[in-house]
């Protein structure tokens, strides 16, 4: 008897525990520091896209045009050699120095970001004990390059988690505010046009150019995702508990998200190097 009661006693706990723990994502103050970082990581992903291409565009322009003039014209590129290769190395080197060294900042604010909101545990690296060591370090070091790889995926994945927050939001909310709106059958998700997305690179000089197009576009055609008409206010008020549930679930799947994010800053920046302003090195 005593054993039953033991048993019981101890599904009951884990009802219990297990209960705090669904309900109570609204109630942690974690869970909006998450969805903090997941909207932040769309606009400084676009940010940390624009300043590395326009970085980078600039002396691989100028190394394109030395080779399309190898291959066009070879006595002028003979003549014009020097004044070439000043112009490479007097424009072209302190943009690609600039880019690395902005890259290295900028991945100390994602570190930064990741340990503030979202508890990540990212170790960054001693910090050079001269300038010339750190000008070695900047095009030399592993960190620097793991940095720039980092700062690039975040265009994806910012893209990616703002999508995941706004769709579950609105998602939501339709749900939870059928109440308002029950018999409007105009109320629900639609797509007005079709949308299709075909991801596409592409490098154009003179008279050549590269395309790098994916062979699988994305697509989503128009038409009603999801519908919430009902005809009677208790229909209505059943829908609406449903979307309290599904938002509840929402919370728990974008603290996943955030969590694997965290996960994954901590993987990619590991032992990179710390900010030349004020970060300290961690153990």
């Amino acid at each position: 008897m005593t054993s039953a009661r033991t048993t019981v006693g101890t599904v009951f706990d884990r009802v219990r525990a297990w209960s705090r723990w669904f309900f109570g994502v609204v109630a942690r103050k974690q869970t909006y520091a998450n969805i903090a970082y997941l909207l932040l990581s769309f606009p400084l992903g676009i940010g940390y896209f624009t300043v590395l291409v326009t970085g980078a565009a600039i002396p691989i322009g100028l190394g394109f045009a030395v080779v399309d003039m190898a291959m066009t014209e070879p006595i002028a590129l003979l003549i014009a050699g020097i004044p070439l290769s000043l112009v490479l190395v007097c424009i072209g080197g302190p943009l690609v120095a600039g880019v690395l060294f902005a890259s290295i900042e900028l991945t100390a604010l994602e570190r930064l970001l990741a340990t503030r909101l979202l508890g990540a545990d990212v170790r960054t690296g001693e910090p050079a004990d001269s300038i010339r060591e750190r000008a070695r370090r900047l095009v030399f070091d592993r960190g620097t390059w793991k940095g720039v790889g980092y700062l690039f995926s975040k265009f994806v994945l910012g893209l990616c988690s703002f999508i995941a927050v706004i769709m579950g939001f609105a998602f939501t909310y339709v749900l939870v505010a059928a109440p308002l709106h029950y018999r409007n059958q105009l109320v629900g998700i639609h797509i007005g046009d079709p949308i299709e997305i075909v991801p596409e690179l592409t490098y154009q000089h003179e008279d050549w150019a590269v395309d790098l197009t994916s062979p699988i576009p994305l697509s989503i055609t128009d038409g009603e995702l999801v519908s919430v008409y009902v005809d009677s206010l208790p229909s209505a008020l059943v829908v609406s508990a449903v979307g309290v549930f599904i938002g509840l679930i929402v919370l728990h799947l974008l603290n996943a998200v955030a969590w694997l994010f965290a996960r994954y800053t901590e993987l990619v920046l590991d032992g990179t190097q710390p900010s030349v302003f004020s970060e300290p090195p961690t153990e």
